[in-house]
């Protein structure tokens, strides 16, 4: 073959894969549509490597920037404490035009909660042009940080104090275990959130999900004013049953919310302005990205026409697309070694690698809040782009003309550690997933990467299944028996595959809600059997886990075998 060939199938590779990376990141249409300002949306200023765990709180001339650019998009907003800087808030929002719903963060420490609620009496009666309703407390039963007869003394505080309608603002299931909560406020504040159901809607049931819980706390609470204090869906983190996370999901919610809301009368608020990088540390990924701002400030979505879920995609392709043709002109830049089709096939290979190692990368820059997570973020893309490397190595060496087998111990040893922390990640997601991430893109290189090198050395170098793909012979060696016994891994990883889709079920089992509304195994069991195979996204994980079994399961035949 010659260099003019290679570098043809090299080309052919990179316009097949920008293609490829063009029809993924294509604006998704969104049929609802809905161009008026938000009743209120909530507004928790922090900006990256700022937190409230850590008292880093945004300065007077962040917050003011950040209202500003709320104008026209909301005409009020809620906050969640009259301290940690938000004290300038009323009078910053009075310059903008925008109406203020404030709040005192209640938790187990009485001297703090002495400090907010005298912060948000001040500040009340201090701006009454300005704050036009308080809200004591939130999720405080919910995290049981308080007891209702606690919070009812800090509601009737305020009350005492203020001439504002006062609130108190939950999950709307807390209202209902506690009633004498209502009998206190001017107005229910309740939490609408179909992500965060202990029986999670899809964003396509989220419109009658929001009537339905409405009406219902209408019939229990008649004649309360109701505020929906917090409704919104995540753009980026974990999907839950049916309820898929993406950026067109966030947009066809908002829209829908805006929609119902106004056809039935609706009072709602948006959660939230802007995505919060520090929550990540508490709710993992998702808890960070529920803004219809990002953290750069930049907005994710309007309230019409198509979503683009990656504004940011054609510099991610041709990064991708430059480092696979680098790495597949590494090999056949000796042309004269390669026959044209196994050339394509390097090349087609190189470009597969290098796309799931960008994918992998911007995945982990972009769900990283602090300079510990970067640190973090560009070892793993290290690590996994080593791999890459070394499944290309495999690749590129192999195939040549008469070529001769060349080990790579790091490949097996990569191979069997990549096994056992699929293993452990899927025992942690089963145990105790409801913040952890699916970690579909961590394991792209390894999954995908070692099944079509293995597919390459069944179909190419006309190997037996077993030998194609087993772990010991996919780098050319064999794999000393202290790094992990086929057999014990073949099973770890199915008993995974088989664990994974039941997590889902078994969040749901635990859920307080799900038991009291069904009682009876006969109601639980299909309900059970349903949310195992409703979340596609851990579908995926667990056919990744199952792919990853392959090597191991190959090699445990090939020992038999030869046991036989």
């Amino acid at each position: 073959m010659t260099l003019r060939t290679a570098v043809l199938a090299v080309i052919a590779a990179a316009l097949f894969s920008l293609f490829g990376w063009w029809l993924g990141n294509r604006p998704v249409p969104v049929e609802l549509s809905f161009d008026e300002p938000f009743p209120s949306v909530s507004f928790a200023p922090f900006r990256r490597g700022q937190s409230p765990i850590t008292g880093d709180y945004p300065p007077p001339a962040q917050i003011e920037e950040d209202l500003k650019s709320l104008v026209g998009v909301t005409r009020g907003i809620r906050t969640y404490t009259s301290r940690e800087g938000l004290d300038v808030v009323p009078d910053l929002a009075r310059k903008f035009g925008i109406e203020v719903t404030h709040s005192a963060w209640l938790g187990k420490k009485t001297d703090i909660n002495a400090a907010e609620v005298k912060a948000l009496i001040e500040a009340a009666n201090a701006h009454p042009d300005v704050i036009k309703r308080v809200i004591v407390g939130n999720e405080v039963l919910l995290r049981q940080d308080l007891g209702p007869d606690q919070l009812i003394a800090y509601i009737r505080q305020v009350k005492a104090a203020v001439k504002q309608p006062v609130s108190y603002a939950d999950v709307w299931a807390f209202y209902l275990r506690y009633p004498q909560v209502a009998d206190e406020v001017d107005f229910i504040t309740i939490h609408i959130l179909p992500y965060w159901e202990d029986e999670p809607v899809g964003v396509e049931g989220a419109a009658q999900h929001i009537v339905k819980i409405y009406r219902m706390m209408q019939e229990k609470f008649p004649g309360k004013p109701i505020l929906i204090g917090e409704a919104g869906w995540p753009t980026r983190g974990r999907g839950r049953g049916p309820a898929a996370v993406n950026m067109e999901n966030a947009a066809f919610f908002v829209r829908t919310l805006a929609k119902v809301s106004k056809e039935n009368g609706f009072d709602y608020n948006v959660v939230e302005a802007f995505d919060q990088p520090w929550k990540a540390k508490l709710e993992g990924t998702v808890g960070a990205f529920w803004g219809v701002v990002d953290s750069d400030r930049q907005v994710k979505f309007r309230m019409s026409g198509p979503v683009e879920a990656n504004p940011g995609w054609l510099r991610q392709a041709l990064i991708s697309v430059v480092l696979g043709a680098a790495g597949a002109l590494l090999f056949l830049r000796k042309a004269a070694d390669y026959t044209p089709g196994r050339a394509m096939v390097i090349a087609a290979l190189a470009q597969v690698l290098a796309a799931a190692v960008v994918w992998q990368a911007m995945n982990a820059l972009w769900i990283a809040y602090s300079t510990l997570q970067d640190i973090w973020a560009l070892a793993r893309i290290a690590l996994h782009a080593a791999f890459a490397a070394l499944i290309l190595r495999a690749a590129g060496l192999s195939l040549r003309s008469g070529a001769s087998p060349v080990p790579s111990r790091w490949g097996e040893r990569l191979t069997i550690i990549y096994a056992v922390c699929a293993w452990a990640v899927t025992l942690l997601l089963f145990f105790n997933g409801r913040y952890r991430d699916i970690p579909n893109l961590e394991f792209l290189v390894p999954a995908l990467g070692l099944f079509l090198w293995g597919v390459i050395r069944y179909a190419a170098l006309g190997l037996d299944w077993k030998r194609a793909f087993a772990v010991g012979h996919l780098f050319a060696g064999s794999v000393p028996a202290q790094l992990g016994p086929a057999k014990e891994m073949t099973i770890a990883l199915l008993v995974s595959a088989a664990l994974a889709p039941l997590s889902e079920s078994l969040a749901l089992y635990l859920g307080e809600d799900f038991q009291a509304m069904h009682p009876d195994l006969s109601q639980q069991i299909p309900m059970m059997a349903e949310i195992a195979v409703a979340n596609g996204e851990m579908l995926v994980w667990a056919g990744m886990l199952l792919v990853m079994a392959l090597p191991f399961l190959a090699e445990w035949r090939l020992a038999r075998a030869r046991c036989d």
